[in-house]
């Protein structure tokens, strides 16, 4: 039997790096991922992880305002501050800001048009940029951040 030299050492471990059976495991879920959402969309499937519908029965219209310090400010629609980033507790509103900054510069918008925070009959709050129609449901970021901006909706 001959020895094997470096190279061949290198290319008989990289064979088992990635066993086979998992390359073609990876390859079986992708499959089967696609062949699923296939179904769904063919027999017209209800959508399941949206949120209720309902009704608008509060909101407020405001801007965002952002300063080189990092403050950003909400100001309302009569030019009066309603809060700011630097509050205790509302940091979540930079980074709502932040969001809504790059969804905007995404679709090519160089204006200001408001934001709305709105509240559905069904409890959920909502931030709803006018420009760009992206809507940020606030259910799953926290008590602190929800109450950041319903605390606009009094």
């Amino acid at each position: 039997m001959t020895a094997l030299t470096p190279e061949q050492k290198l290319a008989e471990r990289d064979k088992e790096m990635i066993p086979l059976v998992l390359i073609r495991a990876m390859f079986a879920l992708a499959l089967f991922s696609l062949a699923l959402v296939a179904y769904a969309r063919i027999t017209d499937r209800p959508l399941v992880g949206v949120p209720p519908s309902g009704q608008v029965v509060a909101e407020t219209v405001f801007t965002f305002e952002h300063f080189p310090s990092g403050e950003v400010q909400v100001i309302g629609s009569d030019g009066s501050v309603l809060a700011s980033s630097r509050d205790d507790r509302s940091g979540f509103i930079e980074v709502v800001w932040r969001v809504q900054d790059r969804s905007r510069m995404l679709a090519a918008y160089q204006g200001d048009a408001p934001v709305k925070v709105v509240r559905f009959d069904t409890g959920r709050i909502a931030i709803i940029d006018t420009a760009t129609e992206k809507q940020i449901e606030l259910s799953g970021y926290g008590a602190d951040n929800v109450a950041a901006f319903a605390s606009l909706l009094q």
